[in-house]
């Protein structure tokens, strides 16, 4: 089934029919551009796919038709999970997909995996969210019920976290098994006393009054490694094409987030004016999300720390090649 798709222009019509939480596209037609990555004759006119998950805050590449150079049209679908995102850049129904490390570890140990990560998407972007004052650490989940998503990076750091505290679940911790959108619903009633989940939900249980944050998130070998950008194998044989998305990554990332800091009003427009998040909202998630470009050392890490904790779990009999996993070449653009 091909993934369901939307232009810019579509992006646009939605916004102005009014349609409540749609997605929309962001930047002036108008906005120059250069011709090519190095400014240097155009492109080929050609139309380049790319995807977001809906309403959530790992939407750069949302930006990267204002970026574009003359001749690249940018066509951005919506998709549910990272399983899709896979199964069409392999099947050339997607060039460029937003990916984190866990479902790419299994998927090239498996076989059959062969698109590479040309530069970063997003961090943070995940919590662990207590039931206020009554769970403000990792070692109070003893003996408690704790909310627990498909797998993925979000279970990897809860893993992580209990094994620091000396605790393991499902056996000092009870998992019950609840998507996303289940969490807050289920903190609030009591059914759990916690969960491990995604924005903007962790925020808005904070706002609400019915979670806290419990801290250290980001202090195991995954680090804020939220997802990267992965060229297909078919965009992999056209360089001039994959550097054309870094740089419209970078300067996507770069205009969200600049120097590293969330641009407040750029973030205000995008969650509250385009996705619907109430101000309370979207002033508190600001703190846990961040667009970025630059994959570095410390991505290389991080994204090994994730292979290696999954190889220790026994979620993979052994680490991946991590090599395969990168076109170095698009990194520093």
């Amino acid at each position: 089934m091909p993934l369901p798709r939307l232009t810019r222009r579509g992006f646009l019509g939605l916004a102005a029919a009014g349609t409540a939480g749609s997605l929309v596209s962001c930047g002036d037609d108008e906005t120059p551009s250069p011709s090519t990555p190095d400014g240097s004759e155009s492109i080929e006119p050609v139309t380049l796919r790319n995807c977001v998950y809906a309403q959530n805050h790992a939407s750069a590449p949302l930006f990267w038709q204002q970026f574009a150079p003359e001749g690249i049209t940018i066509d951005t679908a919506i998709v549910t999970s990272s399983a899709e995102i896979q199964t069409a850049l392999e099947g050339g129904s997607l060039d460029f997909g937003l990916i984190g490390s866990y479902s790419t570890t299994i998927a090239q140990l498996e076989g059959g995996f062969n698109s590479k990560i040309i530069g970063m998407c997003a961090r943070q972007g995940i919590g662990l969210i207590g039931a206020t004052d009554a769970v403000t650490t990792v070692a109070d989940l003893a003996g408690r019920r704790i909310a627990v998503p498909p797998p993925g990076i979000q279970v990897l750091i809860l893993q992580a976290l209990l094994q620091d505290a000396g605790l393991t679940l499902d056996s000092d911790v009870e998992g019950v098994p609840l998507g996303y959108a289940d969490h807050p619903g289920a903190l609030e009633r009591g059914d759990v006393d916690a969960f491990i989940g995604t924005e903007p939900l962790c925020t808005r249980s904070v706002v609400d009054g019915i979670g806290q944050r419990i801290d250290g998130v980001f202090d195991t070998p995954l680090g804020d490694f939220n997802t990267a950008i992965w060229a297909s194998p078919r965009m992999l044989e056209q360089p001039d094409l994959c550097r054309a998305a870094a740089l419209m990554q970078k300067q996507a990332a770069e205009y969200l987030t600049p120097d590293g800091e969330n641009d407040p009003a750029v973030w205000q427009d995008l969650l509250v004016t385009q996705f619907g998040y109430e101000e309370a909202i979207y002033e508190a998630v600001l703190t846990n999300i961040g667009a970025e470009w630059r994959f570095d050392s410390i991505r290389e890490s991080q994204l090994a720390g994730a292979g290696e904790l999954m190889a220790q779990l026994g979620i993979v009999a052994e680490e991946p090649d991590y090599e395969a996993f990168y076109a170095r070449e698009y990194w520093d653009v």
